[in-house]
């Protein structure tokens, strides 16, 4: 699959979901104002979207699929060694950004489609 096909398995809706589930927690720590680079949130975007993949791959009701990320997502911030609260915080702070959120969209959209050639040149 090219590029393309990554863009065309990235669904907005899906996605949104994804991130939606992430700030459903509460903020659970008082760290100050931290906010993650542009690079740290192309990693935990990119870690979101494969820990959302493998959720929709379960074929889970949407309720179940929504308990099964919430402990999915647990994980991915553990494995990148980020707290919740700073991941929403740092989102809120793109997204009051729009051209820096862009920059980061598209490297995240390079990120994934890099993943999938190194998995499709694996497989030959």
């Amino acid at each position: 699959m090219n590029a393309k096909g990554v863009l065309n398995q990235i669904t907005l809706g899906g996605f949104v979901f994804a991130l939606i589930l992430c700030f459903s927690c509460g903020d659970n720590e008082k760290d100050g104002k931290t906010v993650l680079t542009h690079q740290q949130m192309v990693k935990a975007l990119t870690e979101i979207y494969l820990a959302e993949q493998k959720v929709n791959r379960l074929g889970a009701p949407r309720d179940s699929a929504a308990r099964e990320f919430d402990r999915f997502k647990q994980t991915v911030f553990e494995k990148i060694e980020i707290s919740d609260s700073v991941f929403k915080r740092s989102f809120d702070y793109y997204m009051d950004r729009p051209k820096e959120m862009e920059r980061i969209f598209s490297a995240l959209v390079d990120s994934l489609s890099l993943k999938e050639q190194r998995i499709e040149s694996s497989d030959k």
